[in-house]
């Protein structure tokens, strides 16, 4: 099936996922938390998905802009989770399933930055080097 829409790209079907379950980890922090680490986590998710979508529509030096704005994202949405976890506010059981989705969608970021042609991502190219002999003279 062809890709007509972001909605088609699974990495963005899976930022969304990303992006409930960081909503809902938020949602277990203590009140005083809402405005500060819940909201900045909720904003974060959000734009991970939201680059992918908004590069989608754009030309390919464009949208691979904007993959690297999502991955910055989702580390922000990571160190954010694991704060959360340092300053005992959140459990690791908690943040969990949120940690996997931002693996996986990690892991499906730059396969697709690697597929448009990112050059830094691409492997490298060793060149042969012809082997020395030792000559017995």
């Amino acid at each position: 099936m062809p890709i007509q829409s972001y909605r088609d790209l699974i990495v963005w079907q899976r930022a969304m996922d990303l992006l409930t379950e960081c909503y809902r980890v938020a949602r277990l922090l203590p009140p005083s938390e809402t405005y500060a680490l819940g909201s900045h986590i909720e904003r974060s998710a959000v734009a991970v998905a939201a680059h992918i979508a908004s590069g989608h529509a754009r030309e390919r030096s464009d949208f691979l802009e904007s993959l690297t704005v999502a991955t910055a994202s989702l580390r922000e949405v990571e160190t954010l989770l694991l704060a959360g976890t340092r300053m005992c506010l959140l459990s690791a059981d908690q943040i969990q399933i949120a940690m996997g989705l931002g693996d996986e969608v990690g892991r499906m970021l730059t396969a697709l930055r690697r597929s448009l042609g990112a050059a830094h991502l691409q492997p490298a190219v060793v060149a042969a080097v012809p082997a020395v002999t030792q000559s017995g003279g």
